[in-house]
Formats: C-alpha cells, sequence, structure tokens
C-alpha cells in the first residue's frame, strides 16, 4: 500500500467517523417523566456521593463491631545494651572443705547477653470495655440509618427538581408556539395595516403600533427558546446525560389522583420524612453517647495469654507463657469524665429539641403544600374553561374567514390566543403536580407516581 492510498483510507475514515459524530449529535432522545426520574436516581452524581457515604458508614460499623473480639498483637525487639550485670563469687565463697576454699579464686559469671532478642504473641479479651463498645456500636448504627436518611432525601429533593425542569420545559415549548403564533398574527395584522396607509383608510401609527408587537412576538421567541434551552442543560446534568442531548418530552399529563386528609399526610410525614427520622437517629446517636460517656468510671479490665520467646536475659527459659488480667482505672482526672458525661447530655437535649422542631416545620410544610395543590386545582378548572372558549373562538373565526366576514389577521389573533390559553392550562396543571410532587416529597416519598 502506498502513502498516497493510506492517507485517502485514512481521510475517508475521517470523514465516516464526523458524519456519525454528527448524526449522534443530532439524534433525538424521547423521555417520560418517570424514565427521567429513573435516570436521575441513577446517575445523578449527588447520589453517587450520598450513596459511597452509605457505604463509609457501614464499613465503619464493621469496624466497630470488630472491637468485641479478641486481638492478637505481636511485640518484639532487639535490644543492645552497653553493660552487664556480673556475679562474683569470692574464693572460698562455697566453702573450706578439707581447708581447700571452693572456689580457688574469685569468679566472676556473666549475666546473659549485651545483645538480646524478645518475641511475645499476646491474646486481650476486652471484659469491661464491652460496655463501652456496645454503646459506640449503637452510635455507628445511628449514623449508617443517618446516611440512609440522607440519601433518601437527597433522591426525593432530585426527583421534585426532575419534575420542576421536565415540566417547565413543556411550559415552555408551549409559551415558544404561542409566542409564534402571536408573531405570525402580528406580521399579518402589519401587513394589513400597510396596505390600509397606502390606500389611505389607516393612520400611519396603526402600521407602527402592528410593527411594535410583531417585534414583541420575535422577542416572546426567543426568551421562550432561550429558557428552553437553559432548562435542557440543566435536565441533563441532573440526568447524568450529555449537556448537549436533545430530549423530546411527552406533553400529556395525567392530573387524577386521590388525596387524603391533611391529618393523613401528617401523620406519615412523622413517621417516613427522612429529615425527621435522621433527627430520630441522632437522639438515638446521643443517647448512646450519654451511657458510653459514663462507662468512663467502670475500670477497664482485660484478660489476656501471652507466648514469649527470649534470648540473651539472665534468668528466663527461652520460651515461656502468662496468662492474667490488666486493670487499668483512671483514679482521678481532675473533673473530665463528669465533664464528657454532661457534655453528652446537652447534645441528647439538643437533639430532642431538633427533633420536635423539625416535626413542627413538617407539619407547616404540609399544610403549605396541601392549600397549594387545592389552589392550582382552582387554577386548572378556570384554565381548563378558558381554554374550551379560546378554541371555540379560533374555530367560529376560520368559519367566518371561509365567508369573508373576518379578516385573516383575526384568525391569526384568535390561534394565538388560543396556544396562549393552552399553555396557561398546561402551566396550570403542571402546578397542581408539582405541587403533589412537592407534597409527596415533604411526606417523605420520590415524587412521580403522579405523572406515570
Amino acid at each position: 500500500m502506498t502513502r498516497r492510498q493510506f492517507l485517502r483510507i485514512l481521510a475517508t475514515a475521517g470523514v465516516f467517523l464526523l458524519c456519525t459524530t454528527s448524526a449522534l449529535s443530532d439524534e433525538v432522545r424521547h423521555l417520560k417523566l418517570s424514565e427521567a426520574v429513573r435516570l436521575a436516581l441513577q446517575q445523578n452524581r449527588s447520589l453517587k456521593i450520598a450513596r459511597l457515604k452509605v457505604q463509609e458508614s457501614e464499613h465503619k460499623k464493621e469496624g466497630a463491631r470488630s472491637d468485641y473480639f479478641p486481638v492478637i498483637t505481636n511485640q518484639s525487639n532487639a535490644v543492645h545494651i552497653n553493660a552487664l550485670q556480673n556475679v562474683t563469687i569470692p574464693a572460698g565463697g562455697l566453702g573450706t572443705p578439707a581447708g581447700v576454699p571452693v572456689p580457688a579464686q574469685n569468679i566472676a559469671l556473666v549475666q546473659g547477653k549485651e545483645t538480646f532478642y524478645s518475641s511475645g504473641t499476646m491474646v486481650a479479651q476486652p471484659l469491661t470495655q464491652l460496655l463501652r463498645i456496645h454503646q459506640e456500636n449503637r452510635v455507628v448504627a445511628a449514623e449508617i440509618a443517618t446516611s440512609k436518611d440522607g440519601l433518601k432525601n437527597a433522591e426525593n429533593e432530585i426527583a421534585l427538581q426532575v419534575h420542576a425542569l421536565y415540566y417547565g420545559i413543556l411550559v415552555a415549548q408551549l409559551q415558544k408556539k404561542a409566542a409564534e403564533q402571536q408573531t405570525s398574527f402580528s406580521a399579518e395584522n402589519l401587513s394589513e395595516n400597510e396596505n390600509n396607509v397606502r390606500n389611505g383608510s389607516a393612520l400611519q401609527v396603526a402600521a407602527l403600533q402592528s410593527r411594535a408587537e410583531l417585534l414583541q412576538g420575535q422577542q416572546s421567541v426567543l426568551t421562550a427558546d432561550l429558557k428552553i434551552q437553559d432548562y435542557m442543560v440543566e435536565l441533563n446534568d441532573l440526568l447524568g446525560l450529555p449537556l448537549n442531548t436533545k430530549l423530546d418530552l411527552e406533553s400529556e399529563v395525567d392530573t387524577n389522583f386521590e388525596t387524603l386528609p391533611k391529618a393523613e399526610y401528617v401523620k406519615e410525614a412523622w413517621e417516613e420524612n427522612p429529615e425527621i427520622r435522621a433527627a430520630e437517629q441522632a437522639v438515638e446517636k446521643a443517647r448512646a453517647g450519654v451511657a458510653a460517656a459514663k462507662t468512663a468510671y467502670i475500670p477497664d479490665i482485660t484478660a489476656f495469654a501471652r507466648h514469649s520467646y527470649q534470648d540473651g536475659v539472665p534468668f528466663f527459659v527461652h520460651n515461656f507463657g502468662t496468662v492474667g488480667v490488666n486493670l487499668n482505672y483512671t483514679l482521678w482526672d481532675f473533673g473530665k469524665r463528669r465533664a464528657t458525661v454532661r457534655q453528652n447530655a446537652s447534645q441528647l437535649a439538643e437533639a430532642e429539641q431538633n427533633l420536635e422542631r423539625l416535626k413542627e416545620e413538617v407539619a407547616v410544610a404540609v399544610e403549605r403544600s396541601y392549600n397549594k395543590l387545592e389552589r392550582t386545582k382552582s387554577m386548572v378548572n378556570v384554565a381548563t374553561q378558558v381554554a374550551q372558549l379560546r378554541q371555540e373562538s379560533e374555530r367560529l373565526a376560520t368559519n367566518q374567514v371561509a365567508q369573508g366576514l373576518v379578516l385573516i389577521s383575526d384568525v391569526r389573533h384568535a390561534t394565538a390566543a388560543n396556544y396562549e390559553a393552552k399553555a396557561e392550562l398546561l402551566q396550570a396543571r403542571l402546578g397542581y403536580l408539582l405541587a403533589w410532587a412537592e407534597l409527596e416529597r415533604t411526606i417523605g416519598r420520590a415524587p412521580g407516581s403522579a405523572a406515570q
């Protein structure tokens, strides 16, 4: 293969890759709201971090649980000393049998070696420390539950954000269509007014007014388009998709769902809201902290068994074993233990007060969301009637233009008003669904069931 042929093949491959990439970038992804929520819960990076925090807490619990069991340790030493203690037996120190001194002269006995080695392996089982270890395991278990509640709260918040962006895009798209229809009406009206000005049947101010309305309509189209692009980027980021992904969202929404009495929502929120459950775990953690602090008044008693080896230490065999119990107790610490107990008791009181505060806040949030749900439902009813009237008005204008009773601009105006009414109806419906999603989030459920 020649160099020219190789470059030609390489160029062809590059063009093919470029075309493929362009085709992929122009691909539109059809996305339902339920699928958007699912993608966000799976791929959102904030939720991935929250899940890793749960794993971190679980591994911490594994470490705390291991404190219940014996610990096997080894301690080895190699030591060199600069002098040894000698034992000297003087002449005749052992007696003088038959007048002969034993020993006949002074004898120096060297004790040990200047360099000696020791190694010991010990098994230690905590005894009274098990009381403190139990409380520490309660603390870590509460931290695991808190991290799970934090993950649940983050999932609910992400699901609510998906709803808000999804609905915002749908409303902006319909607003763009309404603005385009308004622009068409303004263009038609401008053409008619300019003809009337030329014929002398209208003043120049009418044409200027129509041109201003045309420019306003074009500005509304651009504003809606920018809003759609911004919402698309935010939604793609929330779903973990490439930011330039083009999405085709379903505009059909179902607003039929049953509501419960307000008191039922408050009761369920107190039982299931992740923030309240996390606050309950904080109380449990603080109680365990108080109990753990009180165990500092109990002596630390540890049972142990040890095997030792030495070479060079006098009066010890090379291998020997020891079994015993170790007691460690602080007799006086100038009030440190008492201060620690009081500190943990204060933290417990803070956690209990915070739990009550959160319950009151959640009850207020349920009240606000429930009232918002009722108001938006009334807005949907009103917007539905307006949309029906606008649709009938467009139908009549279409029939009358065929009979020459109205101008084409009047039909454009009726069509624009119809699209605007549809946009307002959709916005009212989505506002109703968003209020429902906020109520679901407040209760402690991931929003999404109302839109599926």
